[in-house]
């Protein structure tokens, strides 16, 4: 049996001269073969999970910075500050410099005169800031567990604003009582002429600021960095145990 080339009827099924063969074409479904039940995933291994993607995955639901965490960084940062200058008084009263009470209006300590004594102190204030500020960001990242550099400017920042909150109320209870020229007893007796002494307080504040930041960042980071050791040994740990 011939066909032709074309149907001569445009109108004809092209599928008629297939419909007298013996046997005639099946038109019934093709049988797909199953692949099984749990197909060819079984046949490729899954690499392992590395430390990294589990700090991203833990990082991505629990990072960013943590408001309690950083409220408690600085009250423990306040706690580690007034520790350290009630040692600094016990050590003075211990050792009768006579420092502390008056360390401006009654001369040097030894060799040392006022103005020596009074850098002292300020190098010394801003040691403790620093501790106490690292203590703090270090609390905050590890209650936190992540963003470490967060948590520090987290510890900061409430820092900053118990400072101002704190600096308002003095101001609004000096007339009553007089804390202002209580305050300024305190103050170390460093060489600074009348006329630049508000841009000697401005640059005092931002170095204690820069000082602040600094220990509670890097206290921070190191708090964090203590729970990706203890995340490392149970990583290792889980690896090991899979046969």
């Amino acid at each position: 049996m011939t066909y032709p080339l074309y149907p001569s009827d445009p109108v004809r099924d092209p599928a008629d001269p297939f419909r007298n063969l013996d046997p005639a074409p099946g038109t019934r479904p093709t049988m797909v073969i199953d692949p099984g039940p749990d197909g060819f995933d079984d046949l490729v291994e899954s690499p392992p999970v590395t430390l990294e993607e589990v700090a991203a995955r833990q990082r991505e639901a629990f990072g960013g910075p943590k408001v309690g965490a950083g409220f408690f960084g600085v009250l423990i940062a306040a706690a580690t500050g007034s520790l350290l200058i009630g040692a600094l008084v016990v050590a003075d009263a211990t050792l009768g410099l006579g420092v502390v009470p008056d360390p401006w209006a009654s001369g040097g300590i030894g060799p040392l005169d006022p103005t020596a004594v009074g850098w002292i102190v300020v190098g010394v204030v801003l040691a403790i800031v620093l501790a106490a500020a690292y203590c703090g960001g270090y609390v905050a990242g590890r209650m936190a567990r992540f963003s470490g550099v967060a948590q520090g400017l987290a510890v900061w920042v409430w820092a900053i604003v118990i400072t101002i909150a704190a600096a308002i109320g003095v101001v609004l209870l000096d007339g009553r009582y007089d804390l202002l020229a209580r305050a300024m007893t305190a103050v170390p007796s460093v060489p600074v002429p009348a006329d630049t002494l508000v841009l000697a307080g401005i640059v005092a504040a931002l170095a204690v600021a820069v000082v602040a930041l600094g220990g509670a960042v890097l206290g921070g980071v190191v708090g964090v960095r203590y729970h990706r050791r203890v995340d490392r040994v149970g990583l290792d740990a889980e690896v090991r145990s899979v046969p």
